[in-house]
């Protein structure tokens, strides 16, 4: 694909951020989330393809092994019938039956050189948008479609950001060397999209690697953190309490109680010590036992998590975790099953690549402040692919991008300033340059 007429190949960004928008609000009127993004495959996909990239889907993109908390048959096949109702292509969507969502894009250029690639997430939050007035999407229109689904974190910001940059390198194809790499991702929410990609070798070449994410802690349009820090490390585990049911009244004593087991199990992970040496967190979000009035709880089960700044005080959380499971389940006489759900790990940027950044961003007109440094606090499962590229000897960088949130993410009213997707795409453009000239 050649440069479109009338701009140059610098101009390419800003001709089309329009269409970017476009893709941004069609993402965000049909949003789902963790193996269900039929919509977002499908859409990024055709984009692609009709750029003329290489791309790749289904069981390519995802090691079905790593597809935990898959939904169920039932499920997948409702969220892909509503998709193809809504317009999205058989041939996309087919592959990624079963869960298997996710797209990478591949372009070569003319001349040898690195492996560049570039991250963005596609999944939705499972929240329900606001249709108030005062809400922009509902007001003008571009609301979610998906009841109970809602873009309320700026993954549908991402992908268009992705799209848009996509568009740059295959109108300027010509000024590519080696090769670069776009890694659409679906379940980041739940942390296990990462892991899923990276097991079927899609970083095994990278040399570069490039992802962010919009809002969080920097909350103006133009502002950009490099030195981003404080990745928390993460583990998820399913909980399964079973003992005996019986009658409450009659016989409680034949009874071994999964409710009272997992409660005493519950509280005392709040009361795990935390670590000395950096942040460390726990939290049960979903908690489910009994049938009736009058039976003794035979299964009870949760969701938890533990959180620590690194991954070693994760690892202390984790272990500390298993002891309080194990104990209950001794106190009370339980079976108990304890099933990993996702892990993410701590990371840090590539002190080259945040240098180089700081450069880069000093030079662009749509950046109007570069914060210093800036915490992460929460997880992100972009940590994976950036140790795996590291390790190989390769260099990450995760930036944040300045945008007003309205409303906070993953609240119903979420919304952002959609002018961060052109200043995202820009910047990481001007990255793959600078790269290139450092070689």
């Amino acid at each position: 694909m050649k440069p479109c007429p009338g701009h140059s190949p610098d101009q390419t960004i800003a001709a089309h951020y329009e269409d970017a928008v476009g893709w941004r609000r069609a993402l965000h009127r049909h949003p789902q989330p963790s193996w269900l993004e039929f919509y977002a495959t499908a859409l990024v996909a055709e984009k692609l393809s009709g750029l003329g990239y290489r791309v790749l889907l289904g069981r390519e993109v995802i090691a079905p092994e790593r597809q935990l908390l898959l939904p169920g048959p039932e499920k997948l096949q409702a969220e892909v019938d509503r998709v193809l109702q809504d317009g999205a292509k058989e041939e996309f969507v087919a592959p990624a039956r079963g869960g298997f969502t996710g797209v990478v894009g591949l372009l070569e250029g003319p001349s040898p050189g690195p492996t560049v690639a570039f991250r963005f997430d596609i999944d939705s939050n499972e929240v329900v948008e606001s249709g108030e007035p005062s809400h922009r999407p509902a007001r003008e229109g571009f609301g979610s479609q998906y009841p109970g689904y809602g873009h309320m974190c700026g993954h549908d910001a991402h992908t268009a950001t992705g799209l848009l940059l996509a568009q740059y390198f295959a109108e300027n194809r010509d000024r590519l060397r080696g090769k670069v790499k776009f890694l659409f991702q679906p379940n980041e929410e739940n942390l296990c999209g990462a892991q899923a990609m990276a097991d079927r070798g899609h970083l095994e070449d990278v040399d570069y690697l490039f992802g962010g994410h919009v809002g969080l802690n920097l909350r103006e349009t133009g502002q950009i953190a490099l030195n981003v820090h404080s990745f928390l490390a993460m583990s998820r585990f399913e909980v399964t309490y079973r003992g005996r049911a019986a009658h409450a009244g009659l016989r409680p004593d034949e009874g071994k109680n999964a409710l009272l087991g997992a409660c005493a199990a519950v509280s005392n992970l709040y009361a795990i010590a935390r670590h000395g040496l950096g942040a460390s967190r726990v939290n049960v979000g979903v908690f489910e036992a009994g049938t009736t009035w009058n039976v003794i709880p035979d299964r009870a089960y949760f969701r938890m998590e533990t959180r620590g700044v690194t991954n070693e005080i994760n690892a202390y959380m984790v272990q500390r975790a298993r002891e309080v499971l194990e104990g209950a389940a001794r106190m009370y006489d339980l079976g108990l099953e304890i099933k990993p759900a996702a892990t993410g790990l701590s990371a840090t940027n590539s002190p080259e690549l945040v240098a180089l950044g700081t450069k880069v961003a000093g030079a662009l007109p749509s950046v109007k402040e570069i914060v210093p440094e800036s915490a992460f606090n929460a997880s992100e499962d972009v940590t994976v692919m950036m140790e795996r590229v590291q390790k190989r000897g390769g260099k990450a960088l995760f930036v944040m991008l300045g945008t007003p949130v309205y409303g906070g993410h993953h609240s119903s009213t979420f919304d952002l300033d959609e002018r961060v997707i052109q200043n995202g795409a820009e910047f990481f453009a001007a990255m793959y340059d600078a790269v290139l000239a450092e070689r």
